[in-house]
Formats: C-alpha cells, structure tokens, sequence
C-alpha cells in the first residue's frame, strides 16, 4: 500500500472521530452508562493521548500535549479517578486535528524503520512507521465504536448528528 493511500485512510478515520465528537454536548461526553468503564470524552482523549505517546516514542515526532494530558486519559486511568477538570470538547477536538496534520507530514516515511520495535506482547511486533500507522488507525476505530456504544447506551439515535447546545 503506498503512503498515501494509508494516510488517506488514517485522515478518514480521524475525521469520523471528529463527527464522533462533534455528535455529542459537553454534558453526553461525560456520562458513565452502566456497563461502560470510561466515558466518551476519556475515549476520544485517550484515542490522541496513545497515538501521541506512540509516535513520541517511536518516530522523530515530538510531544504536543499538555502534561496533564497523559494522566487523565492513558491506559488505566478513569474520569472517576480524576483530580482536575479535564479538557474541553474544542480543546480535545483541536489537537485531534492538529495531530492528524502532523501525522499526514510522515508521507514518504511510512517504509522507514521504527526507533525501537513496538512489541504487543508476544502477538505482534510494529517494525515500521506505516505499521505502526495501521496500528493507530485500528485502535482508534476500537474507541469509536466504543463511543458508539456509550452514545446508543444513552439513547441517542443520530450518532453522527453535529450537536448545537
């Protein structure tokens, strides 16, 4: 697959994640429907707080988030657990697109090797920049449809109608 064509499909993704957010009120992003762990605002947190880490790590990318950021939306953490207000909305929503500006920078990149290999247990190890690519892409699409979720769970029937309140 070239460049291209993934980053393409990376870009699709981070933008349905933006109707995902765009979707929901300030309140809905903070609703904990039983049954779910973690709220849609702590998914769509988490979805950039993994891929910045990731690329941080593994690339030449460099950090772009606040510091708080990691505390409140790494793996493990939960809203319940948290000591200070998190992000807004449009905070959350402009680093999403931030990211994926930066991320469409690694055209023509996606062949080189990783820093380090990226090991996920003894299932899978990442040795390049597209597979790694590949690997953000489907974990974000694991939290979208976690979000998903949260939103039905709440009755909402437009998923992926844009919220005006």
């Amino acid at each position: 697959m070239k460049d291209a064509q993934l980053l393409k499909q990376f870009t699709f993704w981070r933008y349905r994640t933006l109707q995902a957010l765009d979707a929901v009120t300030e309140e809905q992003a903070d609703v904990l429907p039983e049954g779910f762990t973690n709220t849609v605002r702590w998914n769509l947190g988490h979805i950039l707080v993994t891929a910045e880490f990731v690329l941080n790590r593994f690339t030449e990318m460099e950090d772009s988030l606040p510091l708080n950021y990691s505390a409140l939306f790494k793996a493990g953490t939960r809203p319940g657990d948290w000591t200070e207000e998190p992000p807004s909305l449009t905070e959350i929503k402009h680093y999403l697109i931030e990211q994926n500006k930066r991320i469409s920078e690694l055209e023509g990149k996606l062949s080189e090797s990783l820093q380090s290999d990226f090991s996920i247990g003894s299932y899978l190890t990442l040795e390049t920049v597209g597979e790694l690519i590949l690997f953000l892409m489907n974990h974000e699409n694991l939290h979208l449809g976690t979000i998903s979720g949260i939103k039905r769970a709440q009755g909402m029937k437009e998923l992926w109608k844009k919220q005006t309140v």
